[in-house]
Protein backbone atom coordinates (compact mmCIF):
# COMPACT_ATOMS: atom_id res chain seq x y z
CA UNK A 1 0.00 0.00 0.00
CA UNK A 2 2.57 1.96 0.93
CA UNK A 3 4.85 1.13 -2.37
CA UNK A 4 1.63 2.27 -4.31
CA UNK A 5 1.31 5.72 -3.15
CA UNK A 6 4.94 6.61 -3.45
CA UNK A 7 4.47 5.67 -7.53
CA UNK A 8 1.14 7.61 -7.49
CA UNK A 9 3.14 10.84 -5.59
CA UNK A 10 5.85 10.58 -7.65
CA UNK A 11 4.21 10.19 -11.27
CA UNK A 12 1.82 13.07 -9.63
CA UNK A 13 5.56 15.20 -9.32
CA UNK A 14 6.25 14.26 -12.83
CA UNK A 15 3.56 15.88 -14.23
CA UNK A 16 3.83 18.86 -12.11
CA UNK A 17 7.08 19.59 -13.43
CA UNK A 18 6.28 18.84 -17.08
CA UNK A 19 3.02 21.42 -16.58
CA UNK A 20 5.47 23.52 -14.84
CA UNK A 21 8.23 23.73 -17.85
CA UNK A 22 6.55 26.07 -19.88
CA UNK A 23 5.82 28.63 -17.34
CA UNK A 24 9.28 28.27 -15.69
CA UNK A 25 10.43 28.87 -19.72
CA UNK A 26 8.06 32.11 -19.46
CA UNK A 27 9.32 33.28 -17.08
CA UNK A 28 12.63 32.86 -18.18
CA UNK A 29 12.27 34.67 -21.64
CA UNK A 30 10.48 37.71 -20.03
CA UNK A 31 13.41 38.23 -17.51
CA UNK A 32 15.89 37.77 -20.60
CA UNK A 33 14.27 39.92 -23.12
CA UNK A 34 12.93 41.76 -20.53
CA UNK A 35 16.56 42.83 -19.18
CA UNK A 36 17.41 43.48 -22.82
CA UNK A 37 14.26 45.84 -23.08
CA UNK A 38 15.58 47.67 -19.84
CA UNK A 39 19.14 48.10 -21.09
CA UNK A 40 18.29 49.27 -24.01
CA UNK A 41 16.42 51.48 -22.87
CA UNK A 42 18.93 52.99 -20.44
CA UNK A 43 21.63 52.59 -23.64
CA UNK A 44 19.25 55.06 -25.74
CA UNK A 45 18.89 57.49 -23.12
CA UNK A 46 22.31 57.62 -22.84
CA UNK A 47 22.14 58.03 -26.68
CA UNK A 48 19.54 61.27 -26.40
CA UNK A 49 21.62 62.83 -23.43
CA UNK A 50 25.06 62.69 -25.11
CA UNK A 51 23.11 64.26 -28.65
CA UNK A 52 21.22 66.65 -26.76
CA UNK A 53 24.38 68.39 -25.17
CA UNK A 54 25.88 68.36 -28.78
CA UNK A 55 22.70 69.39 -30.31
CA UNK A 56 22.38 72.60 -27.68
CA UNK A 57 26.20 73.45 -28.68
CA UNK A 58 25.24 73.44 -31.98
CA UNK A 59 22.32 75.70 -31.29
CA UNK A 60 20.17 74.29 -34.62
CA UNK A 61 17.08 72.37 -34.96
CA UNK A 62 17.76 71.44 -38.53
CA UNK A 63 18.96 68.60 -40.85
CA UNK A 64 22.76 68.50 -38.84
CA UNK A 65 20.85 68.11 -35.78
CA UNK A 66 18.74 65.31 -36.86
CA UNK A 67 21.54 63.41 -37.98
CA UNK A 68 23.54 64.31 -35.15
CA UNK A 69 20.94 62.70 -33.01
CA UNK A 70 20.76 59.63 -35.51
CA UNK A 71 24.76 59.54 -35.48
CA UNK A 72 24.73 59.22 -31.38
CA UNK A 73 22.08 56.70 -31.30
CA UNK A 74 23.59 54.71 -33.72
CA UNK A 75 27.19 54.60 -31.41
CA UNK A 76 24.98 53.42 -28.55
CA UNK A 77 22.55 50.72 -29.85
CA UNK A 78 24.26 48.51 -31.72
CA UNK A 79 21.99 45.57 -31.39
CA UNK A 80 19.16 47.47 -32.72
CA UNK A 81 17.55 45.80 -35.75
CA UNK A 82 16.49 50.19 -37.19
CA UNK A 83 16.03 53.15 -35.65
CA UNK A 84 11.90 53.92 -35.77
CA UNK A 85 12.46 57.74 -35.22
CA UNK A 86 14.16 60.52 -34.15
CA UNK A 87 13.05 63.85 -33.16
CA UNK A 88 15.26 67.05 -32.44
CA UNK A 89 12.94 69.89 -30.94
CA UNK A 90 14.11 73.29 -30.02
CA UNK A 91 11.80 75.30 -27.45
CA UNK A 92 12.16 78.71 -27.05
CA UNK A 93 11.54 80.86 -23.71
CA UNK A 94 8.47 81.74 -24.71
CA UNK A 95 6.99 78.17 -25.23
CA UNK A 96 7.81 77.42 -21.60
CA UNK A 97 6.03 78.11 -18.37
CA UNK A 98 9.06 77.59 -16.16
CA UNK A 99 11.08 80.37 -18.21
CA UNK A 100 8.47 82.97 -18.62
CA UNK A 101 7.66 82.67 -14.59
CA UNK A 102 7.85 85.40 -12.61
CA UNK A 103 10.49 84.20 -10.18
CA UNK A 104 12.81 83.13 -12.93
CA UNK A 105 15.47 85.75 -13.53
CA UNK A 106 17.40 83.96 -16.38
CA UNK A 107 15.71 83.09 -19.56
CA UNK A 108 16.78 79.93 -21.37
CA UNK A 109 16.39 77.85 -24.58
CA UNK A 110 15.19 74.03 -24.40
CA UNK A 111 16.73 71.15 -26.43
CA UNK A 112 14.73 67.80 -26.49
CA UNK A 113 16.01 65.02 -28.54
CA UNK A 114 13.71 61.77 -27.84
CA UNK A 115 14.48 58.66 -30.23
CA UNK A 116 12.78 54.97 -30.49
CA UNK A 117 14.47 52.04 -31.92
CA UNK A 118 13.18 48.57 -32.66
CA UNK A 119 14.97 45.24 -31.60
CA UNK A 120 14.52 41.51 -32.36
CA UNK A 121 13.65 39.52 -29.45
CA UNK A 122 15.83 36.40 -28.60
CA UNK A 123 12.82 34.28 -27.11
CA UNK A 124 9.77 35.78 -29.20
CA UNK A 125 6.92 33.31 -27.73
CA UNK A 126 4.48 31.35 -29.14
CA UNK A 127 1.38 29.45 -28.74
CA UNK A 128 2.73 27.46 -25.42
CA UNK A 129 5.13 29.99 -23.91
CA UNK A 130 5.12 33.67 -23.21
CA UNK A 131 7.70 36.49 -24.89
CA UNK A 132 8.06 39.78 -26.46
CA UNK A 133 6.95 38.93 -29.84
CA UNK A 134 9.11 38.89 -32.77
CA UNK A 135 10.60 42.35 -32.01
CA UNK A 136 10.16 45.09 -29.07
CA UNK A 137 10.55 49.07 -29.12
CA UNK A 138 12.29 50.79 -26.83
CA UNK A 139 12.03 54.65 -26.57
CA UNK A 140 14.46 57.33 -24.59
CA UNK A 141 14.59 61.24 -24.34
CA UNK A 142 16.74 63.92 -22.98
CA UNK A 143 16.41 67.39 -22.82
CA UNK A 144 18.97 70.42 -22.25
CA UNK A 145 18.55 74.11 -21.47
CA UNK A 146 20.97 76.67 -22.54
CA UNK A 147 20.91 79.55 -20.40
CA UNK A 148 21.34 83.22 -20.79
CA UNK A 149 24.51 84.38 -20.75
CA UNK A 150 25.29 85.20 -16.82
CA UNK A 151 27.58 87.19 -17.03
CA UNK A 152 26.83 90.74 -18.94
CA UNK A 153 28.05 91.13 -22.38
CA UNK A 154 28.31 93.95 -25.21
CA UNK A 155 26.75 93.45 -28.32
CA UNK A 156 27.48 95.50 -31.74
CA UNK A 157 25.07 95.33 -34.42
CA UNK A 158 26.73 95.47 -37.80
CA UNK A 159 23.14 96.19 -40.09
CA UNK A 160 22.42 96.30 -43.66
CA UNK A 161 20.36 99.26 -44.86
CA UNK A 162 20.78 98.48 -48.47
CA UNK A 163 17.73 98.69 -50.76
CA UNK A 164 17.15 94.84 -50.91
CA UNK A 165 15.97 95.36 -46.97
CA UNK A 166 12.53 96.67 -47.93
CA UNK A 167 11.82 93.53 -50.19
CA UNK A 168 9.77 91.12 -48.70
CA UNK A 169 10.86 87.94 -47.86
CA UNK A 170 9.65 86.43 -51.25
CA UNK A 171 11.92 88.78 -52.93
CA UNK A 172 9.00 91.29 -53.86
CA UNK A 173 9.86 95.32 -54.09
CA UNK A 174 7.48 97.50 -52.93
CA UNK A 175 6.01 99.99 -55.24
CA UNK A 176 7.83 103.16 -54.81
CA UNK A 177 11.01 100.81 -55.96
CA UNK A 178 9.80 100.08 -59.09
CA UNK A 179 13.56 100.78 -60.54
CA UNK A 180 14.77 97.92 -58.27
CA UNK A 181 11.87 95.15 -58.92
CA UNK A 182 14.15 91.98 -58.84
CA UNK A 183 13.16 88.94 -61.06
CA UNK A 184 10.83 87.31 -58.68
CA UNK A 185 7.55 86.97 -59.97
CA UNK A 186 4.38 87.73 -57.71
CA UNK A 187 3.47 90.77 -56.02
CA UNK A 188 5.34 92.76 -52.48
CA UNK A 189 3.75 91.46 -48.93
CA UNK A 190 4.61 93.03 -46.08
CA UNK A 191 6.33 92.75 -43.81
CA UNK A 192 9.67 93.76 -45.20
CA UNK A 193 12.79 92.47 -44.32
CA UNK A 194 13.80 95.64 -42.35
CA UNK A 195 10.62 95.82 -40.26
CA UNK A 196 11.28 92.29 -39.34
CA UNK A 197 15.31 92.94 -38.64
CA UNK A 198 14.28 95.82 -36.30
CA UNK A 199 11.72 93.83 -34.74
CA UNK A 200 13.76 90.63 -33.87
CA UNK A 201 16.49 93.50 -32.17
CA UNK A 202 13.56 94.94 -30.12
CA UNK A 203 12.75 91.46 -29.10
CA UNK A 204 16.37 90.40 -28.43
CA UNK A 205 16.58 93.72 -25.82
CA UNK A 206 13.47 92.92 -24.27
CA UNK A 207 15.38 89.18 -23.33
CA UNK A 208 18.19 91.05 -22.32
CA UNK A 209 16.20 93.94 -19.97
CA UNK A 210 15.02 90.60 -18.29
CA UNK A 211 18.91 90.01 -16.91
CA UNK A 212 19.25 93.32 -16.72
CA UNK A 213 16.47 94.24 -14.16
CA UNK A 214 17.57 91.65 -11.94
CA UNK A 215 21.07 93.07 -11.14
CA UNK A 216 22.60 95.93 -9.45
CA UNK A 217 26.32 95.58 -11.47
CA UNK A 218 27.23 95.90 -14.58
CA UNK A 219 24.40 94.96 -17.51
CA UNK A 220 24.17 93.99 -21.27
CA UNK A 221 24.64 97.06 -23.56
CA UNK A 222 24.29 97.00 -27.20
CA UNK A 223 25.58 98.91 -29.98
CA UNK A 224 24.93 99.15 -33.28
CA UNK A 225 26.39 100.68 -37.19
CA UNK A 226 24.60 100.22 -40.33
CA UNK A 227 25.64 100.13 -44.10
CA UNK A 228 25.11 100.35 -47.51
CA UNK A 229 28.21 100.95 -49.87
CA UNK A 230 28.88 103.45 -47.35
CA UNK A 231 27.98 104.59 -43.16
CA UNK A 232 26.35 107.69 -41.67
CA UNK A 233 27.51 108.75 -38.31
CA UNK A 234 27.04 112.56 -36.84
CA UNK A 235 29.85 114.85 -36.54
CA UNK A 236 31.08 117.32 -33.44
CA UNK A 237 28.35 119.27 -34.70
CA UNK A 238 25.27 117.17 -34.75
CA UNK A 239 25.05 116.82 -38.72
CA UNK A 240 24.96 113.30 -40.47
CA UNK A 241 27.96 113.06 -42.45
CA UNK A 242 28.40 109.97 -45.08
CA UNK A 243 31.30 108.22 -44.49
CA UNK A 244 33.80 105.79 -46.90
CA UNK A 245 35.42 103.97 -45.05
CA UNK A 246 37.80 102.53 -47.57
CA UNK A 247 41.03 104.69 -48.66
CA UNK A 248 40.70 105.54 -52.53
CA UNK A 249 42.11 107.88 -54.96
CA UNK A 250 38.69 109.58 -56.68
CA UNK A 251 38.59 109.60 -60.18
CA UNK A 252 36.68 111.75 -62.67
CA UNK A 253 34.47 109.23 -64.40
CA UNK A 254 32.05 109.61 -62.45
CA UNK A 255 31.30 105.77 -61.50
CA UNK A 256 32.78 104.43 -57.66
CA UNK A 257 34.41 101.24 -59.68
CA UNK A 258 36.59 103.40 -61.35
CA UNK A 259 38.01 104.72 -58.38
CA UNK A 260 41.54 103.59 -57.19
CA UNK A 261 41.08 101.33 -53.80
CA UNK A 262 44.01 100.68 -51.72
CA UNK A 263 43.52 98.12 -49.46
CA UNK A 264 46.78 97.79 -47.42
CA UNK A 265 46.61 101.79 -46.86
CA UNK A 266 42.56 101.04 -45.78
CA UNK A 267 43.19 98.20 -43.24
CA UNK A 268 46.18 100.73 -41.90
CA UNK A 269 43.96 103.42 -40.97
CA UNK A 270 41.17 100.95 -39.79
CA UNK A 271 40.51 102.23 -36.99
CA UNK A 272 40.54 105.48 -38.12
CA UNK A 273 37.33 107.89 -37.88
CA UNK A 274 37.20 109.17 -41.51
CA UNK A 275 35.83 112.35 -43.11
CA UNK A 276 33.04 112.83 -45.48
CA UNK A 277 32.82 110.55 -48.37
CA UNK A 278 34.24 111.63 -51.42
CA UNK A 279 31.94 109.73 -53.62
CA UNK A 280 28.17 108.42 -52.83
CA UNK A 281 26.59 106.33 -55.04
CA UNK A 282 23.37 106.68 -56.56
CA UNK A 283 20.50 105.93 -54.31
CA UNK A 284 23.04 105.70 -50.99
CA UNK A 285 21.88 109.07 -50.57
CA UNK A 286 18.10 108.15 -49.79
CA UNK A 287 18.88 105.42 -46.75
CA UNK A 288 18.38 107.33 -43.01
CA UNK A 289 20.41 105.66 -40.66
CA UNK A 290 23.14 106.52 -38.32
CA UNK A 291 25.62 104.76 -35.30
CA UNK A 292 24.20 104.36 -31.95
CA UNK A 293 27.00 103.81 -29.22
CA UNK A 294 26.55 101.10 -26.46
CA UNK A 295 23.72 101.55 -24.07
CA UNK A 296 21.74 99.68 -21.43
CA UNK A 297 18.60 102.19 -22.16
CA UNK A 298 16.97 99.79 -24.92
CA UNK A 299 13.68 101.91 -25.08
CA UNK A 300 15.69 104.34 -26.88
CA UNK A 301 17.69 102.66 -28.89
CA UNK A 302 14.77 100.85 -30.11
CA UNK A 303 13.50 104.15 -30.59
CA UNK A 304 15.78 105.60 -32.62
CA UNK A 305 16.26 102.06 -35.08
CA UNK A 306 12.81 101.91 -36.00
CA UNK A 307 12.80 105.14 -37.48
CA UNK A 308 15.76 104.48 -39.95
CA UNK A 309 15.19 103.96 -43.78
CA UNK A 310 16.96 101.63 -46.12
CA UNK A 311 18.09 102.12 -49.84
CA UNK A 312 21.19 101.43 -51.96
CA UNK A 313 23.97 98.65 -52.24
CA UNK A 314 25.74 96.44 -50.34
CA UNK A 315 29.30 96.71 -48.88
CA UNK A 316 29.75 94.77 -45.59
CA UNK A 317 33.46 96.25 -45.47
CA UNK A 318 31.91 99.23 -44.94
CA UNK A 319 30.13 98.50 -41.74
CA UNK A 320 33.19 96.00 -39.93
CA UNK A 321 35.22 98.47 -40.23
CA UNK A 322 33.15 101.36 -38.47
CA UNK A 323 32.13 98.64 -36.33
CA UNK A 324 35.82 98.23 -35.53
CA UNK A 325 35.92 102.36 -34.46
CA UNK A 326 32.64 101.86 -32.16
CA UNK A 327 34.40 99.36 -30.63
CA UNK A 328 37.77 100.59 -30.12
CA UNK A 329 36.05 104.26 -28.55
CA UNK A 330 33.55 102.44 -26.67
CA UNK A 331 31.49 105.30 -25.83
CA UNK A 332 29.19 104.23 -23.07
CA UNK A 333 25.62 105.99 -21.96
CA UNK A 334 27.02 104.71 -18.05
CA UNK A 335 30.04 105.61 -18.75
CA UNK A 336 31.70 102.46 -17.79
CA UNK A 337 34.34 100.39 -19.44
CA UNK A 338 33.52 98.04 -21.18
CA UNK A 339 32.18 94.31 -20.74
CA UNK A 340 34.70 91.62 -21.00
CA UNK A 341 32.28 89.79 -23.25
CA UNK A 342 31.94 91.01 -26.49
CA UNK A 343 29.65 89.81 -28.98
CA UNK A 344 29.57 91.30 -32.69
CA UNK A 345 26.67 90.23 -35.32
CA UNK A 346 26.49 90.91 -38.71
CA UNK A 347 23.08 90.87 -40.16
CA UNK A 348 22.71 91.13 -44.14
CA UNK A 349 20.16 89.74 -46.68
CA UNK A 350 22.52 89.39 -49.80
CA UNK A 351 25.77 89.08 -50.96
CA UNK A 352 28.11 92.65 -51.66
CA UNK A 353 27.46 94.46 -54.66
CA UNK A 354 29.52 94.14 -57.62
CA UNK A 355 33.49 95.26 -56.89
CA UNK A 356 32.77 95.18 -53.49
CA UNK A 357 32.33 91.88 -52.96
CA UNK A 358 35.91 91.09 -53.94
CA UNK A 359 37.31 94.26 -51.26
CA UNK A 360 35.98 92.77 -48.57
CA UNK A 361 37.63 89.64 -49.20
CA UNK A 362 41.08 91.32 -50.25
CA UNK A 363 40.36 93.47 -46.83
CA UNK A 364 39.97 90.49 -44.87
CA UNK A 365 42.49 88.76 -46.47
CA UNK A 366 44.60 91.74 -45.47
CA UNK A 367 43.80 91.57 -41.80
CA UNK A 368 40.41 93.43 -41.43
CA UNK A 369 38.68 90.43 -39.07
CA UNK A 370 41.74 89.86 -37.61
CA UNK A 371 42.54 93.32 -36.80
CA UNK A 372 39.56 93.99 -34.94
CA UNK A 373 39.82 90.37 -33.17
CA UNK A 374 43.16 91.33 -31.63
CA UNK A 375 42.46 94.88 -30.83
CA UNK A 376 40.03 93.55 -28.28
CA UNK A 377 41.32 90.34 -26.98
CA UNK A 378 45.00 91.62 -27.36
CA UNK A 379 47.37 90.78 -29.68
CA UNK A 380 49.06 91.60 -33.59
CA UNK A 381 47.56 93.72 -35.20
CA UNK A 382 48.48 95.33 -38.56
CA UNK A 383 46.73 99.11 -38.38
CA UNK A 384 47.88 102.40 -37.25
CA UNK A 385 47.06 103.34 -33.11
CA UNK A 386 44.42 105.60 -32.93
CA UNK A 387 45.19 108.05 -29.92
CA UNK A 388 42.02 108.83 -29.07
CA UNK A 389 40.37 105.50 -28.18
CA UNK A 390 40.74 103.30 -25.49
CA UNK A 391 42.84 100.05 -27.23
CA UNK A 392 46.54 100.91 -27.52
CA UNK A 393 48.12 99.72 -30.24
CA UNK A 394 52.42 99.71 -29.40
CA UNK A 395 55.08 97.73 -31.71
CA UNK A 396 52.43 96.21 -33.56
CA UNK A 397 50.08 94.63 -31.01
CA UNK A 398 46.96 95.70 -29.16
CA UNK A 399 47.41 95.81 -25.74
CA UNK A 400 43.22 94.36 -25.32
CA UNK A 401 40.27 96.20 -24.83
CA UNK A 402 39.63 97.61 -21.45
CA UNK A 403 37.40 96.11 -19.04
CA UNK A 404 35.12 97.01 -16.30
CA UNK A 405 35.94 94.01 -14.03
CA UNK A 406 39.72 93.79 -15.04
CA UNK A 407 39.42 90.71 -16.72
CA UNK A 408 40.45 89.58 -20.08
CA UNK A 409 38.03 90.50 -22.80
CA UNK A 410 36.88 88.33 -25.18
CA UNK A 411 35.08 88.38 -28.80
CA UNK A 412 32.84 86.05 -31.02
CA UNK A 413 32.07 87.62 -34.47
CA UNK A 414 29.01 86.53 -36.42
CA UNK A 415 27.48 86.78 -39.37
CA UNK A 416 23.40 85.64 -40.32
CA UNK A 417 22.76 85.78 -43.62
CA UNK A 418 18.73 85.75 -44.65
CA UNK A 419 16.37 86.61 -47.26
CA UNK A 420 15.10 84.47 -50.93
CA UNK A 421 18.34 82.87 -52.45
CA UNK A 422 21.13 84.30 -50.21
CA UNK A 423 23.87 81.88 -50.20
CA UNK A 424 26.29 83.11 -47.44
CA UNK A 425 29.22 80.57 -48.63
CA UNK A 426 28.82 82.92 -51.77
CA UNK A 427 29.68 85.86 -49.86
CA UNK A 428 33.70 84.30 -49.73
CA UNK A 429 35.62 87.40 -47.57
CA UNK A 430 32.44 87.34 -44.97
CA UNK A 431 32.37 83.34 -44.33
CA UNK A 432 36.35 83.92 -43.98
CA UNK A 433 35.79 86.64 -42.03
CA UNK A 434 33.91 84.96 -39.45
CA UNK A 435 34.70 81.18 -39.95
CA UNK A 436 32.77 78.62 -40.99
CA UNK A 437 30.97 77.79 -37.36
CA UNK A 438 30.07 81.52 -37.23
CA UNK A 439 28.53 81.65 -40.08
CA UNK A 440 24.95 81.29 -40.22
CA UNK A 441 21.43 81.12 -42.71
CA UNK A 442 17.98 82.17 -41.69
CA UNK A 443 14.71 82.21 -43.70
CA UNK A 444 12.27 84.06 -41.18
CA UNK A 445 12.16 86.32 -38.32
CA UNK A 446 11.70 83.48 -36.20
CA UNK A 447 15.18 81.94 -37.04
CA UNK A 448 16.95 85.29 -37.11
CA UNK A 449 15.52 85.61 -33.37
CA UNK A 450 16.46 81.99 -32.29
CA UNK A 451 19.86 82.60 -33.51
CA UNK A 452 20.99 86.00 -31.75
CA UNK A 453 19.74 84.28 -28.78
CA UNK A 454 21.64 81.29 -29.23
CA UNK A 455 24.97 83.35 -29.54
CA UNK A 456 23.85 85.13 -26.41
CA UNK A 457 23.30 82.03 -24.80
CA UNK A 458 26.26 80.03 -23.02
CA UNK A 459 28.12 77.70 -25.36
CA UNK A 460 26.89 73.96 -24.33
CA UNK A 461 23.32 73.35 -22.50
CA UNK A 462 23.07 72.04 -19.16
CA UNK A 463 21.01 68.70 -18.98
CA UNK A 464 17.49 68.66 -17.64
CA UNK A 465 15.21 66.85 -15.38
Amino acid sequence: MIMKLKKQQSGHAAILFVMCIPVLFGVFTLASDGARALQSKARLEDAAEAAVLAVSAYGEEDEVSTQTGKDYVAHYMHDMSNLVDIEVEKLECSELPECTADDNDRPFVEYQVSGRTKHKSWFPGNDVTVGFGESFDVTGMSKARKFQSSQPMDITFILDFSGSMNYDWEGHAPSYMEEEVPKVPGRYSPPSRLSDLKDVVQMVTDELQVYNNSTTGPKHRVAMTGYNRRTVNESSNGKFVIRDQRITKYNSDGYDAGDTFYPKKTINKQFMVKGAAARVPNGDEKAEFTDIMYTSDFASFNHKIKSFEAFGGTASLQGIIRASQIVSYHITNDGEEANPKQLIIILSDGEDFNHYLGQTETLVDYGMCDNLRNAIEGGPVSSEDNKADKIVFSSGSSSGLPTNTGEDPSVRIAMIGFGDGYDIHANTGLLNCVGEENAFSANNKDEILNLIMSLVSEEVGHLAQ
